[in-house]
């Protein structure tokens, strides 16, 4: 779970380059949604994109002056040090109902999690053949005609693989 990480859809509609897009992610999974802060350290981007620290610095201001539901991507302030911001990604995680100190997004996001388990769940599949283990599956499509074997879709059945090494051990003349 330490890989999960929530990110706008939104993100999708922007002019972005490949490597912006990547920059961008790589922020994403950065963000602390408890402190609600960004954690970004130019040299850590520079060394897992293996790019330079100025060509860095120059794509998180192309990355700054990119706009998504009218805030920017990555905002910053040069005080002693320069920190960073994601408003944009901000917004979008207060949507969620993350707030600063509170779990109501966690509890928003485990309800989701759970619908989506239940509905795996109650997923009922009709396969072909359900009794036989992929043995007597093996013998079984080997012995089927041709025309027969090429209707039969590797969905219907429930060792999907067995079809597969049939119709390639099968002489198609």
């Amino acid at each position: 779970m330490s890989k999960f990480y929530l990110t706008d859809p939104n993100i999708i509609n922007a002019a972005l380059t490949d490597k912006e897009f990547r920059i961008y992610h790589y922020c994403c999974s950065n963000y602390n949604v408890q402190k609600r802060s960004a954690y970004i350290r130019i040299v850590d981007i520079a060394g897992l994109f293996q790019l330079t620290k100025k060509e860095v610095e120059e794509l998180l201001i192309k990355l700054s002056q990119i706009k998504v539901n009218d805030l920017p991507l990555i905002s910053m302030k040069q005080e002693k040090f320069i920190s960073f911001d994601m408003p944009s990604h901000k917004k979008f995680i207060e949507s969620l109902g993350f707030k600063k100190y509170s779990n109501q997004g966690f509890r928003t996001l485990n309800g989701h999690f759970k619908q989506i388990q239940e509905a795996q769940q109650n997923i009922v599949r009709e396969y072909i053949y359900p009794t036989l283990d992929q043995y007597e599956l093996l013998d079984k499509l080997e012995d089927l005609p041709t025309e027969e074997l090429k209707k039969i879709k590797p969905s219907q059945l429930m060792y999907p693989w067995v079809l597969k090494n049939v119709i390639k051990n099968r002489p198609w003349n």
